[in-house]
């Protein structure tokens, strides 16, 4: 063990040397005496960008900035570290018997931190180990060309920490610290945000898809579709930030889903686009000529699917067009409205803050249109309404309604489809979450005590004769509080529930490849109790 006056001699060896950039003869000395030697270098990665056939087969360098550069023993301990700059420079100061050089997948920037796991863990970024055969000058790479190349977890945390940069511009909020779990051949299910892991631990997860092992020119990797990387940071903004109306699932293109899912998705790749000023939204399989694009939405341009209320694309597209035309967002339909982000992102946050909140595109149009509190609107009902007529966007959206509200005590009579073909609204239909096939309610609870629902099929409630419908009770932030998913004539849920608003779901009970039909009577009563304590 070191003693405190050698430890102290250290220290102040390695402050003097930090202070000039390139060692002096002096600083030199300076270092040998305390037994050290600098290293300095620019580190740089390997990204490739999207291509109608893929991920690109051209590599373009760009610089680390901001992640970790560890001196390493010959044992792999940890000797001393540093990070490098937004060129992607560093100058590292380490004892002479200095190994190994690893630069490692960890961000760090302005409050913001960030690494890109190994193994799911926050302890094991990717990293880069460079012999550091002697002092001087010594570059550090991740590359893309080995089977199990690195480069792709540098790139990651690089759009991750882009990402965090536009926002903190933008809203002048931090984010709590950000693990991005993704691996060749690891995490191969799909890419999406975990949210909070472990529990109460403060830090967050995006899991991004790896692909097959050996297979990266044919098989679907996410490590460098920006767009996707980008989305699911939007998941973590939204979440962190502001509110949550989605009850998961799928959402596929060409569909009308539940309006709530379709928001969540839509803002989440509004926000990717945002970051990267590029109206494009993609998502490759493979490396060129042997891939293809999974998604390829431009957004000027509309999408030629169903659209209004429950349209992911309409909130994506309805969105850019508040945002650009302003500070370099490219506008090619000259829509006549030119907001940009940073005011549409604060207007998101500031849901909140407003009681019952549980937006949808509809919801969040008409708050941005009207003044209160004193908060002046950020356009006018009618700039909205000539915008969404240039762009061929249903009038609808200003008017239409969701969730509905219902009283307690109350009673509504409603009906689920995700059978019918079209869909009662339009397009193919979806079981599910599609749009038809789930009704959502929101009720207000004033008083504490055991919330009732009783919902009663048209049908047996049976997948036999198609009128399988399920109930939900869920939270404000989307979660399942309790549900019934039985296949009988009657649906029934009790929970004890503090004052507040909750969110009834009433859906089609299928798994969306076999659809379901029913009308049904849903009653909700509240036998109340006294205040707790």
């Amino acid at each position: 063990m070191r003693s405190p006056l050698a430890a102290l001699a250290l220290a102040s060896a390695l402050h003097a040397c930090a202070r000039s950039p390139t060692p002096t003869a002096r600083g030199a000395a300076t270092l040998a005496t305390a037994g050290l030697a600098r290293w300095r270098g620019v580190a740089t990665y390997d990204a490739r960008h999207p291509t109608p056939s893929g991920a690109s087969a051209a590599l373009e360098r760009r610089p680390a900035r901001f992640v970790e550069v560890v001196a390493l023993s010959p044992e792999g301990a940890a000797l001393a570290s540093t990070r490098t700059d937004d060129a992607g420079r560093y100058s590292l100061d380490a004892p002479a018997q200095t190994a190994f050089l690893a630069l490692r997948a960890d961000v760090s920037r302005d409050g913001f931190e960030s690494r890109v796991s190994v193994d799911g863990e926050w302890s094991n970024p990717h990293e880069v180990r460079v012999p550091a055969a002697s002092p001087g000058a010594l570059d550090l790479h991740a590359s893309d060309t080995a089977p199990l190349g690195p480069a792709g977890a540098f790139h990651i945390a690089d759009s991750v920490l882009r990402g965090a940069e536009a926002v903190r511009e933008w809203t002048g909020r931090p984010l709590p610290p950000l693990a991005v779990y993704w691996g060749r051949g690891v995490t191969t299910e799909w890419s999406y945000y975990r949210g909070e892991r472990p529990a109460r631990s403060g830090r967050y997860m995006l899991e991004l898809m790896g692909g097959n092992r050996g297979r990266q020119h044919t098989t679907d990797c996410d490590e460098h579709d920006e767009g996707i990387i980008l989305h699911e940071f939007g998941h973590f903004v939204m979440d962190r930030l502001s509110t949550n109306s989605s009850p998961g699932g799928s959402h596929p293109s060409g569909h009308l889903v539940d309006p709530g899912l379709a928001w969540e998705e839509g803002r989440a790749t509004w926000l990717s686009a945002a970051v990267r000023r590029e109206a494009r939204y993609q998502d490759t399989i493979g490396i060129e000529p042997q891939g293809s694009l999974r998604v390829d939405h431009a957004i000027e341009r509309g999408d030629q699917g169903p659209r209004g209320l429950g349209a992911e694309s309409s909130v994506i597209d309805i969105l850019w067009d508040l945002t650009d035309g302003v500070d370099g967002y490219p506008d090619e339909d000259q829509d006549g409205v030119a907001l940009g982000p940073a005011p549409l992102l604060r207007a998101m946050m500031e849901l909140s803050d407003e009681p019952g909140a549980y937006p949808c595109l509809a919801s969040f149009l008409r708050r941005i249109t009207r003044a209160e509190g004193g908060r002046a609107p950020l356009l006018s009902p009618d700039a909205l309404r000539d915008m969404l007529r240039r762009t061929g966007q249903p009038e609808s959206l200003l008017t239409a309604e969701w969730p509905t509200d219902l009283a307690v005590p109350g009673q509504v009579r409603d009906r689920v489809d995700g059978l019918t073909n079209p869909s009662p609204s339009g397009g193919p239909p979806r079981g599910g979450n599609g749009f038809d096939a789930l009704r959502v309610y929101r009720v207000h609870l004033t008083q504490r005590g055991w919330l009732r629902l009783e919902l009663r099929i048209d049908g047996s409630g049976s997948p036999s004769d198609h009128t399988d419908v399920d109930l939900e009770l869920r939270d404000m932030r989307g979660e399942t509080i309790v549900a019934s998913a039985g296949t009988s004539q009657e649906e029934r849920l009790a929970r004890l529930l503090e004052p507040g608003w909750y969110m009834i779901y009433v859906r089609d009970g299928g798994d969306g490849a076999r659809g379901n039909r029913a009308s049904y009577t849903l009653r909700v009563t509240q036998r109340v109790l006294p205040p707790s304590g």
